[in-house]
């Protein structure tokens, strides 16, 4: 938006219990002091829980003519309320499904506990999101899944979107594979995400254990989080400790050089409403083996860049990576298709129709 000529702020938690200021590339970045919440919710996390009297100073220094949130949580709570006594239109994009959390304690999806709970997660998003302008969310699934959990707004399907330059550059700094003891003799199989138990990595580790004894190849495991223990304990049970490498947490600049060496890209997260690393690794020119839930199935098209397999089953998602790992020419053909697919996502595009929503609603006092 900077680039399109509009002043820009963004508020969010710092990692510190203080307040900073910082400009970053045009754009105004005000972190508030804050605190971490437990990391059996959410490794990573911090929050603000009394945020509203640092907003109004922020809202009286600013002066935005609109509020974008992507969340419900206390920053953007306050944030609304201060915007409603202004007058200012508000956007809110949402990223979020309860099960992403809930997962990771009740284990029956069915149950009396997970029923209560994800209602009483979304009866919270909805007493901010029913009461905004405007809601935009990143996909046709993302769409369905909040308006039949009660959203009453309009809503409107806009990409996340990708910032496509850099990806499909075939240069690779050749220290990466020294780094990563990468074998550039063996089919190069890729996972990005963090390591919770609802991004269902170990499913990859089964699959690779089908395919242990029938192709020659090594897995790449990047990423954090609380399940990485018990993951690295399932590479060992299933007898491919020498085949998988935990990168832990890279980079960008040596994630972008992974997707570069990688052949084929893996997935079996069940909670997307998009997938940044699915898109990535598109606009990487990567085949992309995933499962078939939620929202991946808008990204990945079976058997035109890459392959669906049904959720939790590592013996049918091991066939679909041996199929390719045994095909070169149809990693190539599917390469092609998410090259092609991922154009509609690229961020100038986003970024316009994006835009587009800002101008009308706030026709007369927006910028630009």
């Amino acid at each position: 938006m900077v680039e399109l000529g509009h002043n820009v702020a963004i508020v969010c938690p710092g990692k510190n219990i203080r307040n900073e200021i910082s400009l970053e590339s045009g754009v105004m970045v005000y972190r508030l002091k804050s605190t971490p919440i437990p990391a059996q919710i959410q490794e990573g996390i911090r929050v603000n829980l009394f945020p509203k009297k640092q907003i109004k100073r922020i809202f009286e220094e600013f002066k935005p003519e609109i509020l974008h949130i992507t969340d419900h949580f206390f920053i953007s709570g306050a944030a609304c309320s201060i915007a409603k006594e202004n007058k200012i239109p508000i956007v809110g994009t949402n990223h979020f499904t309860p099960y992403n959390f809930i997962n990771n304690f009740v284990k029956r999806k069915k149950s009396p506990i997970y029923i209560i709970a994800a209602k009483s997660m979304w009866h919270a998003l909805m007493r901010i999101y029913n009461d905004i302008e405007m809601v935009t969310v990143p996909s046709e699934y993302a769409k369905m899944i909040i308006q039949k959990a009660g959203l009453k707004k309009p809503v409107i399907v806009v990409s996340n979107g990708i910032k496509l330059e850099g990806y499909n550059d075939k240069r690779i700094n050749s220290s990466i594979v020294d780094k990563y003891k990468i074998d550039k003799n063996k089919t190069i199989l890729l996972s990005a995400s963090r390591l919770d138990k609802e991004k269902k990595v170990g499913i990859l580790l089964d699959a690779c254990a089908y395919l242990k004894d029938k192709a020659e190849f090594q897995l790449l495991i990047t990423g954090r989080g609380k399940d990485r223990k018990n993951l690295e304990a399932i590479a060992l049970k299933n007898g491919i400790s020498d085949k998988v490498i935990f990168t832990g947490v890279v980079p960008k600049s040596d994630l972008k050089n992974l997707y570069r060496i990688s052949d084929i890209f893996l997935t079996a997260s069940e909670v997307e409403l998009q997938g940044l690393s699915i898109m990535e690794a598109m606009a990487s020119g990567l085949p992309v083996v995933a499962s078939n839930s939620m929202a991946i199935p808008e990204l990945v098209k079976d058997s035109v860049n890459g392959f669906l397999f049904e959720p939790g089953d590592s013996i049918d998602a091991g066939e679909k990576i041996l199929k390719l790992i045994k095909d070169k020419a149809l990693r190539q053909k599917m390469s092609l298709g998410s090259l092609k697919n991922i154009n509609d996502h690229d961020i100038h595009i986003v970024l316009a129709r994006m835009e587009g929503i800002y101008k009308s609603l706030q026709p007369l006092n927006f910028s630009g």
